[in-house]
């Protein structure tokens, strides 16, 4: 697509990764087969091939308006369209560079940024939005059951962990396993379901690891990443990094993020941080590190088996940072099928479920579509139960039914004949 990029853009960071993008597109239409909020809404606006022609019209110099912010903000950032597109086009990193133009030229009312900047500043403070969620289920009876249902769990960590938090000088005296493994905290998990964390730990400590957490380690960044403060993303970023950095120094082997969306933002650290020199080399070495728990528990199939009292039947439903962000489509479902599952098949397994990080909050009319949509092509089989691999998707479809939704960690054990 032939783009001529107006002088007072031409000097942005990654304006010539928006200029090679924008050139590769040729308006094809596959993307639009698989987009969520096209199959939904039916505007071409509302697909990646409109908002293309949307961020290309406000670079080349177009005022921008709050029509086009509107079709921006609809974006789920799915990447199912990267998955699709014939010719390559990283649509997400367009849409990034156009959501920063757009923003810095045109201000968001405020009322949006107020709610964007609240969400940021909760979400990403696991003690704030722990106090806060106490204060919701306590007075969650004043609540109309539309608002109630909204609210997220409450998660209890279990008495015994084995989990553990440990400084530099406890890494190096670990002799009694030969593979240690960092396991990111998270920010929405470690308050509602910080069992995940917890199954997840188990079985890797079974299987011969030992698993770490790093107490200075922060929000991943996404939350702030997609709502309008990519300095904030940057700087968590930073804050990791440096968490982290010490450990792999000492003979950590990589880093498992239990929440597939949080491990996608983790893979971009050197996307992120690209321009900054002091960071930019530990970032892209963090980012190849970075692994969803079904790369590191694949190789152990043949001892693991679907957990005790559990059903055959249940249906997988694979997020979006999973299938696209992550690149690691179908492997979690073969890793199920081999502990003993039977999986529910699936008509649109291909679709968002609408939660898309903050999505829901921000956009609820179409999230809540979605969510249904999904729901009712998972639901159609009668699974005894739905396993996912990300928090978000988790607290989203476990609002909308009464069949349980746990992480598919939860779910899997390792045989009893492994010593």
């Amino acid at each position: 697509m032939q783009t001529i990029v107006a002088d007072k853009y031409r000097n942005l960071p990654n304006i010539n990764d928006a200029e090679e993008m924008l050139h590769r597109c040729v308006h094809c239409g596959f993307c639009n087969a698989t987009c969520p909020t096209f199959q939904l809404l039916g505007d071409e606006l509302d697909g990646p091939r409109g908002r293309i022609y949307l961020i290309k019209k406000i670079l080349e110099g177009s005022n921008p308006t709050p029509s086009t912010r509107k079709h921006l903000d609809r974006c789920l950032t799915c990447q199912s369209c990267e998955t699709t597109c014939p010719s390559g086009v990283q649509y997400s990193r367009l849409l990034e560079i156009g959501r920063q133009v757009h923003n810095k030229t045109l201000q968001r009312p405020l009322k949006e940024k107020w709610i964007r900047i609240l969400l940021r500043k909760i979400i990403i403070r696991p003690q704030l939005f722990k106090y806060l969620l106490h204060i919701a289920h306590t007075f969650s009876f004043l609540l109309p059951s539309s608002l109630k249902n909204k609210i997220p769990p409450l998660g209890i960590m279990p008495t015994v962990s084995s989990n553990a938090e440990f400084s530099t000088a406890d890494v190096t005296g670990q002799t009694n396993k030969e593979r240690t493994l960092i396991m990111l905290r998270g920010c929405a998990q470690k308050v509602c379901a910080p069992e995940i964390n917890q199954s997840a730990t188990e079985l890797f400590i079974q299987l011969g690891f030992n698993v770490i957490e790093s107490s200075a380690d922060r929000c991943c960044g996404a939350l702030s990443h997609h709502n309008d403060a990519t300095e904030e993303a940057r700087e968590l970023a930073r804050r990791n990094i440096d968490a982290w950095w010490p450990l792999l120094e000492h003979g950590v082997e990589g880093i498992v993020i239990t929440a597939s969306g949080c491990a996608t933002m983790v893979k971009d650290y050197g996307h992120l941080l690209a321009d900054d020199a002091g960071y930019v080399d530990r970032a892209c070495k963090i980012a190849d590190l970075c692994r969803d728990p079904v790369e590191i528990l694949e190789p152990f199939h043949g001892q693991l088996r679907k957990r005790t009292g559990m059903a055959d039947n249940i249906c997988f439903q694979a997020p979006c940072s999973q299938q696209h962000g992550l690149a690691i489509r179908g492997r979690v479902e073969q890793l199920l099928r081999s502990a003993g599952y039977k999986l529910t098949q699936q008509n649109i397994a291909h679709l968002c479920c609408g939660s898309a990080g903050s999505y829901s909050t921000l956009q609820p009319e179409i999230s809540g579509k979605l969510k249904n949509n999904k729901l009712q092509d998972l639901c159609k089989a009668e699974p005894s139960l739905i396993s996912t691999a990300n928090i978000g998707c988790l607290l989203h479809l476990q609002s909308g039914t009464e069949i349980p939704v746990k992480h598919w960690l939860q779910v899997i054990e390792v045989n009893e004949l492994v010593t």
